[in-house]
């Protein structure tokens, strides 16, 4: 069973959509006498999907002939509904699914061409972007703190195989005082020093590459749950992809960013100390 209400939910809806196999899908909204509206978002998992009423999964599981599911998936719907760990932060709906997703997530991978990946940054670095960029009505103090929770996955017990690619102009661009920045890439460079974290600088040299017209993009695996989706993170809006074509189409430009990135090791970390480096010397 899923580990939180987003997983539950998830499954819940990739099940039902199993159960349902070749039959029709206008002949199951007739059959159900309901709109076909509801039938696809409870068949959606993610943002998309909605959690349907127990009499509604029980009269599909009858229409399905598969009444012997009946107790199973009440017990997902329950835990769909259930409050999460994010609900006293008031966060977004798909950025909540995503820290639900990241925080149960076997593998991640991440692309960042402007800034430090989230679950990389300093507390600084973090107030100062998000004090940057939040909008009038939000809490500077929560963001943050959402930040450095997600950021507790990459020490955990059982933690996520991490593999960070982020762009050099992401390390020079300043924010905040240089000592701050230096304080940022040092923080990476201890980062990349855990068995589970790879990191990777896109440098300025490697030209035309793969993700040119991508700010960012993020690759998550729940291996024991069989998920794989893209996060996409926009200035107003979120986006989870999960279909086969996006997923081959993200998870092979990740690839091909592998390729024009340094690699990982010494002449990441080279760059990595020597931009600290520069930053260090203009510290105002």
């Amino acid at each position: 069973m899923a580990d939180n209400p987003t997983l539950a939910q998830w499954q819940l809806a990739q099940e039902l959509r199993e159960l349902r196999g070749a039959r029709k899908f206008g002949d199951v909204v007739k059959a159900m006498r309901t709109a076909p509206s509801s039938l696809s978002r409870w068949e959606t998992p993610g943002d998309g999907g909605a959690v349907p009423g127990a009499a509604a999964i029980e009269r599909l599981l009858g229409l399905y002939e598969a009444e012997g599911q009946l107790d199973r998936l009440l017990a997902l719907r329950k835990q769909a509904r259930e409050p999460d760990r994010w609900q006293p932060y008031e966060l977004e709906r798909s950025y909540r699914s995503y820290a639900n997703i990241e925080a149960q997530a076997t593998s991640i991978e991440m692309y960042q061409s402007q800034l430090i990946p989230g679950l990389a940054q300093t507390e600084d670095y973090a107030r100062a972007v998000i004090e940057a960029t939040m909008r009038p009505d939000s809490d500077l103090d929560r963001e943050v703190q959402v930040r450095l929770t997600r950021q507790e996955i990459l020490t955990k017990d059982q933690a996520p195989e991490v593999w960070i690619i982020v762009a050099e102009a992401a390390l020079r661009q300043r924010i905040g005082s240089g000592s701050l920045m230096a304080n940022q890439l040092d923080h990476l460079i201890e980062l990349a020093s855990l068995a589970n974290v790879t990191c990777q600088v896109l440098p300025y040299s490697a030209g035309a590459h793969a993700a040119l017209t991508l700010a960012s993009f993020s690759v998550l695996r729940v291996d024991h749950h069989g998920l794989v989706t893209v996060y996409l993170q926009g200035p107003s809006s979120h986006m989870f992809m999960s279909s086969d074509e996006n997923i081959e189409h993200y998870a092979g430009t990740f690839n091909r960013l592998r390729t024009s990135a340094l690699d990982d090791g010494k002449p990441t970390l080279g760059l990595l100390r020597s931009i600290a480096r520069e930053h260090k010397q203009n510290k105002d």
